[in-house]
């Protein structure tokens, strides 16, 4: 009979748990783990078979194994590659020792017919990087003579003859090649700009080239700046989905294109079709669709599958991009809004200094979701202050203040960092325009046109909450730490252009609200004026025996 597997042993006792460990491990380890009587006939897997005559077992057949090929343990390519180096360095070392010339770098000749005379793997135009390194050691200093860092140049040149465009794809080779444009003379610049002729977009696409591309716009001549703009003409929308062609396209821009070419530009992101059209005069959608209404949606599809896709790789800082997603979404319909607005949630905090840049972030808060809403604010966090004291960013912050549903949230993320640093915001030029939008909410008086321009339409987008019941819940928390200011500063405020208007708005607002008292502030502000007065008058506040005396000597000096 088969010995019976022991019970589970008490988890409380750790030598018993241990010896029944040991056991289960010698059991499954047991060749016999049943303990069968040992037999002549018994097996583990049963009786052995019998001869035909019963006397003898017969022996189990083995099957035979097959061999295997030997395991490679190195690569064929690599041991050959290796015994040519070998070789190549046998041979240099005995040619060496016999007084030869022959260079370290060099293979045997091919003449030779050996094993040695195969070129091995060595680094593409290594020798002549190698060159331009050491002589860019000594030109780059500032003690170094004009007519010495000529002649390195001109050594740097001659070394990358014919593979300037190959050498420039190289870290090293692309910074040798921007200081010998930066430091060398209109012969040897020209030279430069020779050798890379036509292959300026190319240039611009690669990761080390684009920066002598960028090197050229900011150190070169105005020929050169003008080349380099007439090569990139008509490649607008391959350079500003590429991370280091958007870079090399703001650059020229901003610092290079007129006018009339920065339209150019701006046109190619329109359609193929309009880039064509050098001679076309629309500068913006609305005179492009006022002109041609059939082509609006084949414009703004092209442009919704470019701009999102710049977007969406972090390039929505360059200006051109900025220009076409503010217009594209003061065009586009309810859909392409909400879709845009929703890519661009997280560059608003990036983008919103600029002008188009705060078209876009007024954009996406009009057409955004609350969920949207609340990342945009919470990324703001910390820099209301800040964005406040921007003529740009301060209006973002006044659309925000009109749009956003969740006054709760508005009074922690905005309102609350806005009054911390109050005092400095009355008497600022932009900092007070955020508390403007709440005491008069887009008053002409304190914002312009084109500001108003920028923040849009009054009443668009997806809020639901009416504006009155907005503005009322945000005014409790803002009166009464306003009334204290003005109350405290009247004087201050009074003759500051823009302290005097948040002041004057204060005061009103305080006088319809019925949770606040306006009479300290107007009390404040009156004894501001009274002692203004009086310095204006005699110089300064004064005493009553002073004024008896300046009124004795004032008749003494009239009767003389």
């Amino acid at each position: 009979m088969p010995a019976a597997v022991p019970s589970a042993a008490s988890t409380y006792n750790r030598a018993t748990r241990r010896a029944w460990t040991a056991k289960k491990k010698a059991i499954a380890q047991s060749d016999n783990p049943e303990q069968l009587k040992e037999a002549a006939d018994n097996t583990l897997f049963g009786k052995k078979r019998k001869s035909e005559d019963g006397t003898d077992t017969v022996p189990k057949v083995q099957r035979q194994k097959r061999a295997r090929a030997d395991v490679l343990k190195t690569d064929p390519a690599a041991a050959k590659a290796t015994a040519v180096r070998k070789a190549d360095k046998h041979s240099y070392s005995a040619a060496k020792g016999a007084g030869s010339k022959r260079s370290a770098f060099k293979p045997a000749s091919k003449s030779t017919g050996s094993a040695s005379s195969t070129p091995y793997n060595i680094k593409p135009h290594g020798e002549a990087v190698k060159v331009s390194l050491h002589a860019w050691e000594r030109l780059r200093q500032d003690k170094t003579p004009a007519a010495e860092r000529a002649q390195l140049i001109d050594t740097v040149l001659a070394s990358f003859q014919g593979t300037m465009v190959q050498v420039l794809q190289k870290h090293d080779a692309a910074r040798v090649l921007q200081s010998c444009y930066r430091l060398g003379n209109p012969e040897q610049r020209k030279e430069l700009m020779t050798r890379i002729k036509g292959q300026v977009v190319q240039l611009s696409l690669s990761h080390y080239g684009h920066f002598f591309v960028m090197c050229i716009v900011r150190h070169g001549t105005t020929e050169h700046k003008k080349m380099l703009e007439a090569e990139l003409r008509g490649h607008v929308c391959e350079l500003v989905t590429h991370a280091e062609g958007s870079a090399v396209l703001q650059l020229v821009y901003n610092s290079v294109a007129t006018p009339a070419q920065r339209n150019a530009m701006y046109r190619e992101i329109w359609g193929k079709d309009f880039a064509l059209l050098g001679q076309s005069k629309q500068t913006s959608l609305a005179q492009l669709f006022e002109e041609d209404p059939a082509a609006k949606p084949r414009v703004l599809r092209r442009m919704e599958a470019l701009l999102s896709k710049a977007a969406r790789k972090g390039l929505a800082m360059t200006a051109l991009v900025q220009r076409g997603l503010a217009d594209l979404l003061q065009h586009a319909d309810a859909g392409q809004q909400a879709v845009l607005a929703s890519v661009l949630k997280e560059a608003v905090p990036h983008i919103m200094h600029t002008r188009d840049g705060a078209r876009i972030a007024c954009s996406c808060l009009r057409y955004t979701d609350p969920k949207d809403r609340k990342t945009i604010l919470k990324a703001l966090k910390g820099y209301v202050a800040r964005a406040a004291c921007d003529a740009n960013a301060a209006l973002v912050l006044c659309v925000a203040l009109e749009v956003v549903d969740d006054t709760v949230l508005l009074r922690k993320a905005i309102v609350s960092e806005l009054l911390a640093e109050l005092p400095s915001l009355a008497v600022h030029a932009h900092g007070s325009l955020p508390v403007l939008a709440l005491l008069a909410p887009r008053d002409k008086r304190y914002f312009e046109p084109a500001q108003l321009s920028i923040m849009g339409e009054a009443g668009s987008g997806l809020s639901k909450k009416d504006s009155a019941q907005r503005r009322d819940e945000l005014l409790q928390v803002l009166l009464p730490p306003l009334c204290r200011l003005c109350a405290s500063q009247a004087g201050s405020l009074a003759r500051s252009p823009h302290g005097s208007s948040v002041l004057f708005e204060a005061v009103q607002a305080a006088s319809v609200a019925k949770s606040v008292e306006s009479s300290p502030v107007l009390r404040a502000l009156a004894e501001a004026s009274i002692q203004q007065g009086e310095a204006a008058v005699g110089g300064g506040p004064a005493t009553v025996g002073e004024e008896g005396e300046e009124g004795e000597e004032g008749e003494e000096g009239e009767e003389g």
